[in-house]
């Protein structure tokens, strides 16, 4: 049959089932996508979220490299040219911009999310390895997409690069003109080649390595993601900023926020290889080490008090030092210089002090939750109770959520005064992230139908019949909850037992004996107790003869 059936394919399903056959042997065949039926946690799957921003990173910027020029006087021209000429040219623009400072949040969301969880100590040293690989291109990505435009703000960040890589022992003064080459002129062909081809060709190597077989592929969450990054672009369009021009002085300006924290180190105006290289190295190198020092048996952060207070304190200092990157002196009659440094004893004497403070607050609280997690279960066993939010908070949430939507229609507004480029963006993403609403309401009642369905054909009543000659037992009335239903013990555990559906006749014993049988025979337990209709299921038998 199977082969007359294969042998009435026409030649381009042949063809096709051939090829399929060949690819199934392959890499890319080996990754499955799970297309899940019911809301799933984005915490499990922010990589797989990650990838998909750079896919849509991959998109706009291939648009953008149709009219982008990688010269020097014509780079912020041909860039400003996109922006307010071509069609569409301004949405691409803020897509892939804000698309960027997407794909950096999520893939920190993601590190710290399996560090917390300890999801790299189920064999998964080297998904851990490569994913810290993963966050540092990630940002060496976007570092260098932002440079080519050569603002202001571009042209500090390069002296700042220029000026670490030099400042590295030995290999410094080479790694700087490879990476530079001998001046502007030809950084922005160098940085220009680095973002469009050599870091998206070793991206996706170490993607190809750090992807488990199964990704989920959550339709809900991806138009989600995508709806949010096309509604911060019309909410917050990214500007042009000024062309650098070597005759007119910089203004006070910072860089990207996941290098604020960078910067703040070197506006302490300590040593450049210290500050700007070594700390930062000590910090990837202290990352890509925690698989094989992290020696607890268990994986919940709970289980983990001095893994999860070194987290907790790596992310402290990240905030700190982020804070001080972005903060400048407002005093205006101070000198620029003034304005810029940050005082090193003020910045380092609050890190070295944060350091014992948030490691030992987070262990003492790991602690007390779990001794306090440890007195309860000895007391009461937990009762897991659904989320229910007091009126209260409803209320707060409700206005939360009126002044967020009015803030929404103010930008909305000005976005219509400023040429609709904005609105029009802004309404792409609400309309995704409409479509996403919809889309999960629609899975969640789909499968709370189902869900009803199987709690409708379960509900079989079930009654427990004692063996006859054994010690009798309470059986189950008709009227009995699921609950009680549910609490029944098994088979097993009661062996003389029999339980038997409602639907199927209840069969009566046969009783060897030359009297007839007659509801003498039947213990009164199951008469007085049970109040059963044994003739009615006599009846049901001679029914069906």
């Amino acid at each position: 049959m199977g082969a007359s059936l294969h042998s009435q394919d026409n030649s381009l399903v042949r063809l096709f089932k051939w090829i399929y056959a060949g690819f199934d042997r392959t890499i890319f065949m080996g990754l499955k996508f799970t297309l899940p039926t019911k809301f799933v946690s984005p915490l499990g799957f922010l990589g797989m979220l990650t990838f998909v921003v750079f896919i849509i990173l991959g998109i706009t910027g291939a648009f953008l490299m149709l009219w982008y020029e990688p010269i020097l006087d014509r780079a912020w021209d041909s860039v400003s040219k996109i922006n307010d000429t071509i069609p569409y040219g301004f949405h691409m623009r803020n897509i892939h911009y804000h698309a960027s400072n997407a794909m950096v949040m999520l893939a920190i969301l993601h590190m710290y999310y399996q560090f917390f969880s300890g999801r790299y100590k189920i064999r998964n040293e080297m998904l851990w390895v490569t994913g810290i690989l993963l966050g540092v291109l990630t940002i060496l990505e976007a570092f260098t997409g932002y440079d080519i435009i050569f603002s202001e703000r571009a042209e500090l960040a390069i002296s700042i690069a220029a000026s670490l890589t030099n400042s590295i022992p030995i290999l410094g003064p080479d790694m700087m003109n490879a990476f530079f080459g001998s001046g502007f002129h030809d950084f922005v062909l160098r940085f220009y080649a680095f973002h469009v081809f050599f870091l998206p060709i070793v991206l996706l190597g170490l993607m190809v390595v750090h992807f488990p077989r199964f990704l989920v592929f959550d339709v809900p969450m991806v138009m989600a993601v995508s709806g949010a990054i096309m509604l911060t672009g019309g909410v917050f369009p990214i500007d042009m900023g000024l062309k650098f021009d070597p005759n007119v002085p910089p203004g006070i300006t910072v860089p990207e926020w996941y290098l604020t924290g960078l910067y703040a180190f070197l506006r302490s105006q300590f040593d450049k290889f210290t500050t700007g290289v070594a700390w930062p190295g000590l910090f990837i190198f202290t990352l890509l080490i925690i698989p094989f020092i992290d020696k607890y048996k268990k994986f919940s952060w709970k289980d983990r008090p001095i893994i999860t207070a070194l987290g907790i304190t790596s992310i402290a200092q990240i905030i700190i030092t982020t804070y001080w990157g972005f903060y400048i002196d407002p005093d205006r009659t101070k000198s620029l210089l003034e304005r810029l440094v940050i005082d090193p004893i003020f910045l380092y004497t609050v890190m070295v002090l944060l350091v014992p403070l948030s490691f030992g607050f987070t262990y003492l609280m790991i602690k007390l939750a779990k001794n306090a997690e440890a007195n309860a279960k000895k007391q009461k066993p937990p009762e897991k109770n659904p989320i229910q939010l007091p009126s209260k908070w409803l209320y707060i949430l409700f206005i939360v959520l009126i002044g967020f939507q009015v803030y929404l229609n103010i930008a909305a507004y000005y976005a219509v005064l400023n040429g609709m480029k904005n609105y029009s963006l802004f309404l792409i993403g609400i309309l995704m992230l409409v479509f996403a609403g919809m889309f999960h309401l629609y899975r969640y009642g789909r499968g709370l139908s189902k869900s009803n369905v199987e709690v409708v054909t379960s509900k079989k009543r079930k009654f427990i019949f004692p063996s006859f000659g054994s010690t009798p037992r309470k059986a189950i009335s008709s009227d009995s909850s699921i609950k009680e239903l549910s609490d029944v013990s098994s088979p097993s555990d009661t062996p003389k037992d029999k339980i038997i559906e409602e639907s199927e006749p209840v069969p009566l014993p046969e009783i060897k004996s030359t009297k007839q049988t007659t509801s003498a025979n039947i213990p009164e337990s199951i008469l007085e107790k049970d109040n059963f209709a044994v003739k009615g299921s006599a009846n049901l038998n001679a029914d069906k003869k």
